[in-house]
């Protein structure tokens, strides 16, 4: 299995890509990043910049693909794009 390939067949750069995508759709900035083996999204609230995250798709110990916060607690399965996007919203949305 390569770099880019989970072990559920999903191709990172597009899991990736469909939630910069999600997260465009709900309003926020999300650039895709590549370095290195590494694709990572970067989200910013459009009315308060400094809220924002990067996020980046790695296996855990188990062998499974997740999605990552930057203090690499995980989000969700690489697989679960809408779930992932609805939690990093509701982080990246200040309360009233």
């Amino acid at each position: 299995m390569s770099a880019t390939q989970t072990d559920t067949g999903c191709d990172v750069t597009e899991r990736i890509e469909a939630l910069a995508a999600d997260l465009t759709g709900r309003g926020f900035i999300a650039h895709v990043m590549r370095a290195d083996e590494q694709v990572r999204v970067h989200v910013v609230n459009r009315s308060v910049a400094q809220l924002s995250e990067t996020v980046y798709a790695a296996p855990a110990a188990d062998g499974l693909w997740w999605l990552w916060w930057s203090w690499a607690d995980r989000i969700a399965p690489v697989s679960d794009i809408e779930t992932a996007a609805f939690k990093i919203a509701y982080v990246l949305t200040p309360t009233s």
